[in-house]
This record gives structure tokens, sequence and C-alpha cells, in this order.
């Protein structure tokens, strides 16, 4: 009998977690997906069922990086030196949102002239009007998650969270309403950031997002891919998104992500051990 391999991840079946893990992972045997739910208890979730209905020669837990890892310098997973390996990308979102792969279904919906997309370049055309729209709003959710330690504060102030969009957008309302996250932390005794280490942190990301980083896509990386999602959804009224993610995933290649690869071999590996 084969070594038993357990993959647990984010979600529920059928989630965009599971459905691109059971892409990434294939005609691989003995290897198993088990969807937790919430990031959050994770660890104590994992070790209950690894004790009890589940023994795993190996396990792991893939989950999405958020903001609670800084964006590595290449394309690679994250690890904590244990078993969690966290996404390259912010969420598993923004594996789903590909200017091609977008542009095809645009064609195939027979949506062109709708909302007037008649080319890929069209595609990312908006796709970089939906990002500068959120540039602010993503740069405070970045620079809260540089300064905070895990479970400290959130990294954003609208309570229905992400995918979820503040109404409005501009530099010095996304600046006060995040330090007002971290006032109420430190309001309570509980730690001290100061006010220098968050502006810091805000120039930081400020000069992060230059021209560069909207020509060259790059907030398919960084920005957190349910608000992106959203904004997109405000900008394209009444686009199908749910039909569009399944498209998506339907025509998913991992071999385009460098640690979606990366995952695979070390579960690949795993089992040769």
């Amino acid at each position: 009998m084969g070594k038993i391999i357990t993959v647990y991840c984010e979600g529920k079946r059928g989630s965009h977690d599971f459905d691109i893990l059971e892409k990434v992972i294939g005609d691989i045997a003995n290897v198993t997906i088990k969807p937790i739910g919430s990031k959050y208890g994770a660890n104590a979730i994992i070790e209950f069922v690894e004790k009890g209905t589940t023994t795993s020669d190996f396990y792991l837990f893939f989950r999405d990086r958020d903001f609670d890892f800084p964006v590595p310098s290449t394309e690679k997973l994250c690890f904590d030196g244990k078993k969690t390996y966290f996404s390259y990308r912010t969420t598993i979102e923004n594996y789903l949102f590909d200017t091609s792969l977008f542009f095809t279904f645009i064609e195939e919906q027979n949506l062109g002239t709708i909302y007037k997309i008649n080319s890929e370049n069209d595609v990312k055309n908006i796709f970089i009007e939906t990002a500068k729209e959120l540039k602010y709003y993503q740069v405070v959710r970045h620079a809260l998650g540089k300064i905070r330690f895990p479970n400290s504060f959130n990294t954003t102030w609208v309570k229905e969270g992400s995918g979820n969009l503040p109404e409005k957008l501009d530099l010095e309302t996304c600046r006060t309403e995040g330090w007002n996250l971290v006032c109420d932390v430190v309001s309570k005794g509980t730690l001290a950031w100061t006010e220098d280490n968050y502006q810091s942190a805000l120039v930081e990301f400020l000069n992060l997002f230059d021209y560069n980083f909207f020509n060259e896509l790059k907030f398919l990386i960084y920005f957190q891919g349910k608000d992106f999602a959203k904004a997109l959804t405000n900008k394209l009224p009444e686009f199908p998104l749910k039909t569009y993610y399944k498209f998506a995933k339907d025509q998913f290649d991992y071999k385009k992500f460098g640690d979606l690869k990366e995952l695979k071999e070390i579960i690949k590996e795993k089992i040769a051990l």
C-alpha cells in the first residue's frame, strides 16, 4: 500500500481552493484533499483530524497568503517551517484572473458589445483601470499587514470583510481608517505601534504600486483577489462572475504558476521517500 498524503485547504469541496488543488494534484495516487473551512484555528483542526479519523504519512496545509506574509521577491511558496504553505499570490482568486482567459470568456458569452471589450488589450486596460481605483485601499491593507502581528488587527475596516469595498477609496480616507484600526488595539494596551511605522509602510507600497506595477499587471499578484473581483464587477454591471470562475477553473493550468508547480513537486517528493 502506498503512502497516505493529505493536503488540507481552506473552503469546502467545490471551493476555488479545492478545485485548483485538484488541478495541481491531478492523478497522483493516494493524495487526499481535505477542506477545513476557515484558516482560523486551522492548526488545531488539522491536529485533531490527524489524531482521529486521518493518519497521514505526510500532510500539509495550503492556504492563501493574504496579508500575513510579505510577497516573496521571486515566484515561490511561503513556508512557516512546519506544515503550512502559503500561496505566492495574495488569494486563490488571484490565480483565476488572466487577460487571455477573460477575453476568451467574453467572446464565448457574446459579451463584447455589452462591455465594449473587443480584444485582449481591452481586457488589460479594464483590469488596470479597476486596479488603479483600488490602489490606495490595497496600499493600506498591505501596510497594515506589514506592521501587524498575526490576528492583532484586521487589514480592512469593512465589516463584511474582503470582497466588500469601502464607500471611499481615496488615500486620505483609507489612511485614516487604517490607522484607526491600529489605534483601537493600542488604546486597549495590547501593543504599541507608532504612526511613523505605519506611515513608512504606506510610503513603501505607494512607491511600489507605480506605473510599471500596473502596466505589468502585478496587481494580479498583490491585490486581494475578492476585492479586485468586486471592483471589476462594479465596472462591468451584471457580469456573470460565478460563470466566469467556473470557466476559469475548467481551463486552469497550474503549470503557469511557479508556486503551484513547487507544491506539486513537494507532494511528489514525499510520496517517493
